[in-house]
């Protein structure tokens, strides 16, 4: 049996890696998140806001004896709000972090303080990373930060589980490359004085330069799977 925790299971890329993986009846899978859009027999929901830290910290894995595997996929995330720092609601930048960052830290956290001595035990984490964790981008200085923050906290777990040798751990943190979800949305509509790449993101989904969800959900799905590499963060559009 192979147990799924993921965040952001409502839409776009959550709900895609639910559904691919809900497939074979010999998964379960555990959603977090404010949402619940999903009804299947392997499926429950735990409803946790990620921008509230103090609940996030509080939130545990369970114990699941009979597992063979047990994953953690960090996929919600915001883009936060398009503006120049200098202009951005403090409110709206700190909720970036929570969400982005903070939160999926705590749960890698939690995730290992329970399984960490599992040794028989397989153990997957998942980061969704971004092309924006190694690129900045104007205007969007939260997610740009989140996403480099999220790769860095990656590669030193990584680092530890070979110094602290933790058997039967692999982590990744994967740009997935530009996905057809609400985000996308957001920064098409984006005033260029606020992002002045914009008339590119409009060209792409003009042009069919968007990935679906599922398409997406299934090449990660199949890159954490089949891996033999040791890099830590990698990039979709690459593989």
């Amino acid at each position: 049996m192979n147990i799924y925790y993921i965040t952001g299971t409502s839409r776009g890329l959550g709900l895609a890696f639910a559904e691919e993986i809900l497939k074979d009846e010999n998964n379960l899978v555990i959603g977090i998140g404010r949402q619940c859009e999903i009804e299947h027999a392997n499926y429950s929901h735990k409803r946790l806001d990620l921008a509230d830290t103090v609940e996030v910290a509080k939130f545990r894995f369970g114990q699941h004896q009979k597992a063979d595997k047990v994953v953690l996929i960090n996929n919600a995330g915001t883009l936060g709000e398009i503006k120049y720092v200098g202009g951005l609601d403090n409110k709206e930048l700190v909720n970036a972090l929570h969400i982005n960052l903070v939160s999926p830290c705590v749960l890698m956290n939690n995730f290992l303080t329970a399984y960490r001595n599992e040794q028989n035990l397989e153990k997957v984490i998942l980061n969704i990373s971004s092309g924006a964790a190694v690129n900045p981008y104007d205007g969007w200085s939260a997610y740009c930060t989140s996403k480099a923050g999220l790769n860095m906290f990656s590669e030193v777990i990584s680092s530890e589980k070979e110094i602290a040798k933790i058997r039967g751990l692999k982590i990744f943190s994967i740009a997935p490359g530009v996905i057809e979800t609400a985000m996308q949305d957001q920064i098409r509509t984006a005033d260029k004085k606020d992002f002045n790449q914009v008339d590119r993101f409009v060209e792409l989904k003009n042009e069919g330069g968007l990935q679906s969800p599922t398409e997406t959900a299934v090449r990660l799905l199949a890159m954490i799977e089949n891996s033999r590499s040791n890099e830590v963060y990698q990039d979709l559009r690459n593989a």
